[in-house]
């Protein structure tokens, strides 16, 4: 396909034509402090920027679709760019591996429209969160599943979890950053398109979410409350009143990141606004 050339960013004004590519990426977030770039810790944009600027030759800026916390892993995170219209992709994915390897790889690098923008373009995000759930740890998951010993009901998490789906305000499942003197806070209002336990055999719990957008740690809140709910720590009523309590303070324990795995991003329907 070739690539649609727009017009010299006023950055690079005097450089090469650019055009606009969408990757997929995968990443292991034991690794870093996050997906987003924080001028302290490593961060995924951190490695993925200092790869891509090396082979292009110019700096480079990327859109993600998901901003994971530290330690929230990705199957399949969409970010955009533009780079050197006259690249070859298939050089260009190699080069930015061979830079980033073992713990970031890019994939399926297509060029797109000016238009499209990984974040701003995408209708849905869907996250799964994975549970081990045995009398006995298993080393092999321990990066990637959140150990729980004692049996859990899929049923009661299943049916507490049906009073997410919809438009709500997540603020009891939410961490709020500190809103700046005289602005607005921001809000916490989200669609929750579809959520669901599986069990997938063996001692392997699956929680399945998709949304509109996510605010910070509601994957991981809810996934907290829920596993109280199948402990039978809670009831499954429960669920409504801590959502029209909207404080954080009537919740669970956040569950941690690394069971958490940006599984993927969509692009297709309406998007949207919280």
């Amino acid at each position: 396909m070739t690539p649609p050339v727009m017009e010299p960013d006023n950055h690079f004004s005097d450089g090469p034509a650019l055009a606009r590519v969408r990757l997929f990426v995968t990443y292991h977030g034991a690794f870093f402090h996050g997906f987003a770039s924080n001028n302290e810790s490593p961060t995924v944009e951190d490695a993925l920027v200092a790869a891509m600027s090396t082979i292009t030759r110019i700096p480079v800026r990327i859109s993600t679709a998901g901003r994971t916390d530290a330690g929230v892993h990705a199957r399949q995170q969409v970010i955009s760019l533009d780079i050197p219209s006259n690249t070859h992709l298939e050089s260009f994915v190699r080069g930015v591996n061979s830079l980033c390897a073992p713990n970031v790889a890019v994939s399926d690098a297509q060029w797109m429209d000016d238009s499209f923008d990984a974040r701003r373009s995408a209708t849905w995000r869907r996250y799964r969160y994975f549970v081990c759930n045995q009398p006995t740890p298993n080393p092999l998951v321990k990066d990637f599943a959140w150990y729980v010993h004692r049996p859990l009901s899929v049923p009661l998490m299943n049916l507490a979890a049906d009073a997410f789906v919809g438009h709500h305000d997540f603020s009891a499942f939410c961490r709020r950053e500190p809103t700046p003197e005289g602005a607005e806070p921001k809000s916490m209002m989200r669609y929750l398109l579809d959520i669901a336990w599986h069990d997938e055999g063996e001692g392997n719990l699956v929680c399945e979410i998709r949304a509109n957008a996510f605010c910070h740690q509601m994957v991981r809140g809810m996934v907290g409350f829920l596993v109280d709910v199948g402990l039978k720590k809670r009831p499954p009523s429960d669920a409504m009143a801590v959502l029209l309590a909207k404080d954080r303070a009537h919740g669970s324990r956040v569950a941690p990141a690394h069971g958490l795995v940006l599984w993927d991003v969509g692009y297709e329907g309406t998007r949207l606004h919280p």
